[in-house]
């Protein structure tokens, strides 16, 4: 892994706290810029990343020969659906990433920091050195960071006629805020986006400058997005356990309004673990409502489509011959 820059914790007057590469504190120093260093990467205790390291070590040897790379899993019934895009398997990408290397524990320590940045572009370094553009974060760290693939926005899709390719009409949610980054948010410039993992754009890894940085819920609402057809199009910053779960509901529900809407034509298909399913994704407590809705509105809008779909199987139900 080539040498990058340290990233420092700093405080400003003006800034508050910020995650900056060593370069960029040079520059501002040399600018005039007053501020104080709260801490480095190198900083960080040991004791806070052993546990870590020692965890995702431990499950590799349970799953030996399985890889690297997390299986691709499409049911979201699975207890794992959803969990290539958490914040967790980033870590674990990380750990596996620099096995055999001696700086593990420094990776570790970037992305603890880098986690901290509202902006991933804002971790870029400043100028160059021999080996060209300087960086501060360690490619398998941009893998801890981000996750090189798409969310499946069907769920949250208008209601169509179309039982192929209509969506659930379900709230975004807590993932209205989750960070995508492209190199086109909304095709205004000529070729198709990119994401940073794509190999059609510029050979270093991760963010750059010249990136651009939606949220899903603004990207949803670009019709001028272009995705390149290898990469998608897109990078997300990795999701946090509540928008994991949610994600992973949204789409449940998502496959139990297609079951539902499939029902009259599958007469062998049982209503029961349908209807057991829907009760259970209806029945949401405070907590989890906190959790996945920012707004009251929100939590409604699920219900009503949660309870939409229960009627329109008890309606089946008792249309059904022998009934």
């Amino acid at each position: 892994m080539p040498d990058a820059e340290q990233l420092y914790a700093v405080l400003s007057v003006g800034g508050g706290v910020e995650v900056v590469a060593l370069s960029v504190l040079e520059q501002r120093c040399a600018a005039g810029r007053q501020g104080i260093i709260l801490a480095g990467a190198d900083d960080l205790p040991e004791e806070l990343f052993e546990p870590l390291r020692q965890s995702v070590h431990d499950g590799a040897a349970q799953t030996e020969g399985t890889g690297v790379w997390a299986p691709e899993v499409n049911d979201p019934c699975d207890a794992t659906f959803g969990s290539s895009l958490s914040a967790a398997e980033g870590e674990r990408l990380l750990v596996r990433l620099c096995e055999g290397r001696a700086d593990t524990s420094r990776a570790l320590r970037t992305l603890a920091l880098a986690r901290s940045a509202a902006d991933l572009r804002d971790l870029e370094a400043s100028g160059y050195d021999e080996r060209g553009p300087r960086s501060s974060v360690p490619w398998p760290v941009w893998d801890g960071l981000l996750a090189m693939e798409q969310l499946r926005l069907g769920p949250f899709a208008p209601v169509s006629d179309d039982r192929w390719s209509s969506g659930s009409g379900l709230p975004v949610g807590v993932l209205a805020s989750v960070q995508a980054y492209t190199s086109d948010a909304a095709g205004r410039f000529e070729g198709r986006a990119h994401s940073p993992g794509c190999a059609h754009r510029r050979p270093e890894p991760g963010v750059g400058r010249y990136d651009e940085m939606v949220t899903i819920e603004e990207l949803m609402g670009n019709q001028g997005f272009d995705p390149c057809s290898k990469c998608g199009g897109y990078a997300v910053r990795r999701l946090t356990d509540a928008q994991v779960a949610y994600y992973r509901a949204a789409h449940r529900l998502h496959a139990v309004a297609r079951l539902v809407g499939s029902l009259p034509r599958r007469r062998t298909l049982s209503s029961e673990d349908v209807t057991r399913a829907l009760h259970e994704l209806d029945d949401l407590n405070a907590c989890t409502d906190a959790a996945w809705f920012p707004a009251r509105e929100q939590a409604h809008q699920w219900r009503r489509r949660a309870g939409d779909l229960g009627r329109e199987l008890q309606k089946l139900n008792a249309d059904a011959p022998g009934t």
